[in-house]
């Protein structure tokens, strides 16, 4: 196994569903039953699966895992519940309650633009009596195990294709089925992506305290700073605590109005971008932070996983060559400023406040936009 998070989701009309990071995907146009998961006809889901509740009950919590091969039966308490093809845009899978926003957990499951399998397992149901007749038991929550394993690269199709008008047609990726489960795995050594990590979630604590005005506090400062900026401070240092510290940019310009709820989101939705970016760097290699817009990606929005090509102004021709060493190339010469300007293949593992965070490239990452950029040439 490489990798597992925890969740929890709402089920609301005796389901919940699994969505690609990435944005892309659609709901099948005619939907099937493939034991609980509901994929297209052929046992197919391109980003996007519906998945029906066991029991009925108020909520799932749902343990997914990414594995590097088929992994084997987990035994009790679970038992399978349904399997299929999982064409994933972005390599990235998130849960959601129907008409609900996601709870900003998130997956890797590896590269974006393959094919995974998924194989889904029901556990134990909780119940309790109903609030409105105790003599009624009712389903509260019940478990699922969510299992997925790569099975081929499908940026292929897609890459080689031309974009459509309104952009790049992801369900060229379905041009490599049929597969089915037991076929060979792609090679996880070719993909960072693919390698273990053990990445442990950043602890919470909060820089330094806030302490409270005293009356030995000099006059020239009282009333300088009024008291709603003094409490919205407190509450964004005790939420993001340490966060701040390996954050990438600054804070959003209106954090200070927003609410704990939004606070506590935001908190997550950073503490899980950094994890992922971890994984996607299992050696440690150097980084670099750029903007998005300095970033040419191929086919994906400027994502976790995603490859591009990256410019940058360095003080000579060798500036940044730990990063910008894959296809690097010097594109101008600032005489005046003293300053090169360099590009080479990155790949992204982190997207926040405006900025990116970028390795270099392995070569199975960088022949993906070499491919795009020699038919564009």
């Amino acid at each position: 196994m490489l990798r597992h998070v925890e969740d929890e989701v709402p089920i609301s009309y005796g389901r919940f569903d699994l969505f690609d990071g990435s944005g892309l995907g659609r709901e099948p146009e005619e939907e099937v039953a493939a034991g609980s998961l509901l994929a297209e006809p052929g046992a197919i889901a391109l980003g996007q699966l519906g998945i029906s509740s066991q029991a009925w009950a108020f909520a799932a919590r749902v343990r997914m895992e990414a594995w590097d091969a088929e992994p084997p039966a987990p035994g009790a308490p679970w038992a399978e519940a349904g399997q299929v093809v999982y064409l994933s845009p972005g390599g990235v899978v998130h849960l959601c309650g129907l008409m609900r926003s996601p709870s900003g957990q998130a997956l890797l499951l590896g590269p974006p633009l393959f094919a995974y399998a998924l194989r889904a397992y029901t556990g134990p149901v909780r119940t309790q009596p109903a609030d409105y007749d105790a003599s009624v038991t009712e389903a509260v929550e019940e478990a699922w195990l969510l299992r997925f394993w790569p099975l081929a690269d499908a940026a292929g199709p897609v890459l080689r294709a031309e974009p459509e008008a309104i952009g790049w047609d992801t369900d060229r990726m379905r041009d490599i089925l049929p597969l089915d489960l037991g076929s060979p795995v792609a090679r996880p050594a070719q993909w960072p992506a693919l390698h273990p990590s053990d990445v442990p979630e950043p602890q919470v604590r909060p820089l330094f305290p806030y302490a409270p005005s005293t009356a030995d506090e000099p006059s020239r400062l009282r009333g300088l700073v009024p008291q709603e900026t003094i409490e919205a401070g407190r509450r964004i240092e005790e939420t993001l605590g340490t966060l701040r510290i390996d954050m990438l940019g600054n804070l959003p310009a209106n954090i200070g109005s927003w609410s704990q709820k939004e606070l506590d989101r935001y908190a997550r939705q950073l503490r899980v971008s950094m994890r992922i970016g971890k994984e996607l760097n299992p050696h440690a290699v150097p980084t670099y932070r750029l903007a998005p817009s300095d970033v040419r990606t191929v086919l994906l929005r400027p994502g976790p996983g995603v490859s591009g090509r990256a410019w940058t102004w360095g003080s000579d021709d060798n500036a940044h060559a730990a990063v910008f060493s894959v296809d690097r190339q010097v594109v101008a010469r600032d005489r005046i400023r003293r300053l090169t300007l360099l590009t080479g293949i990155v790949t992204i593992l982190r997207h926040e406040n405006d900025l990116v965070e970028v390795r270099a490239a392995t070569e199975a990452e960088a022949a993906r936009v070499l491919t795009v950029e020699g038919m564009r040439s």
